[in-house]
């Protein structure tokens, strides 16, 4: 008897550590919460024409999809915890919400995205030929495929820019360069054309495209950039890196998802113009500079923070030369 009264009496004092349920936070993976999307989520919101160009989801949900369940914690005290997960102030006079989506939250769901079959459609859809497309010296133009989606330049702040750099940052934040990056989708409207309603996954399956991590998780930034000092639109006068993207990103396009996703470009990409004999030689001019200083930074690829790193093997192997460690080098 004794022994049952304890048990019951260390659960009690232990609940408000253990057992209680903490309101203000919100979390798709609850059981209760895995319902079909439309069950609180409606497609598009009532506020769609305020902030959008086309029907999305651009609010939280309505009151309803929280009180059909949650009646109990809506209405416990003048300032509930169970509000503030959608408004900046749990007050019953002040409606303000949070942007939709709260920046400051985590994220919950990744994304599939099949690079493998967009890229056959595209492909079907080109109109001009694609032997036309791959020659470097040829006018600029816009090429129907990745740059549907990845058109145009973003910088992204990263690490400090090397000096010379072919392309001198606009601004600086803490002495930070910005690195140019192909922009990439960031919004339904980039899918919607296809997806609204013609074509599985439409706009009302959200989980065709959206799936439940396994624990919430943060986005970062930008992507990694070794070489950060190349530009797309770049190539000199001629702007001759100006062309088919799968030229350089080769295996990108038969990825099924976008889970370790990298742009995996090989070296070859970048010497068959910058150490060809007769054209240029600036691998070989920085692997040269490195022989006769171990401390040399490699720049005019590379920022600092990997320029000063040891040289990979394939950069030996292309300039046809044994690999060195810096360590090793008199």
């Amino acid at each position: 008897m004794k022994s049952a009264f304890l048990s019951v009496l260390i659960c009690v004092c232990l609940w408000p550590a253990f057992g209680a349920v903490d309101y203000t936070k919100f979390s798709h993976s609850t059981p209760k919460h895995k319902s079909a999307c439309n069950t609180c989520h409606k497609i598009p919101t009532k506020n769609w024409t305020k902030v959008s160009q086309y029907p999305d989801v651009t609010d939280f949900p309505d009151h309803d999809a929280c009180v059909s369940c949650h009646r109990a914690q809506f209405f416990k005290g003048a300032r509930p915890p169970i509000c503030s997960v959608c408004h900046s102030k749990t007050s019953p006079r002040d409606e303000a919400r949070y942007v939709f989506r709260n920046p400051a939250t985590t994220l919950q769901f990744t994304i599939e995205f099949p690079h493998d079959r967009h890229q056959d459609v595209i492909a079907q859809q080109r109109t001009s030929s694609p032997s036309v497309k791959l020659l470097a010296h040829a006018a600029p133009q816009q090429f129907n495929n990745c740059t549907i989606c990845h058109g145009g330049t973003v910088f992204a702040v990263g690490a400090p820019a090397p000096t010379p750099t072919p392309n001198p940052p606009t601004s600086d934040t803490d002495g930070l360069g910005l690195i140019p990056y192909k922009a990439s989708p960031t919004q339904h409207s980039a899918c919607f054309n296809c997806h609204w309603k013609s074509q599985e996954p439409v706009a009302a399956n959200c989980n065709g495209c959206h799936k439940l991590a396994a624990a919430p998780y943060s986005r970062s930034p930008a992507p990694h950039r070794i070489s950060r000092n190349f530009i797309h639109e770049g190539g000199g006068e001629k702007k001759q890196h100006v062309a088919e993207c799968t030229t350089c990103h080769i295996n990108i396009t038969k990825s099924a998802t976008l889970r370790g996703l990298r742009p995996d470009v090989p070296i070859t990409s970048c010497t068959e113009c910058h150490n060809k004999e007769g054209l240029r030689q600036d691998l070989s001019k920085e692997l040269t500079a490195l022989d006769k200083n171990r401390a040399f930074t490699c720049v005019y690829c590379h920022a600092p923070d990997v320029g000063s790193l040891d040289a990979p093997v394939s950069h030996y192997l292309i300039a046809q030369r044994p690999p060195l460690k810096r360590k090793d080098i008199k």
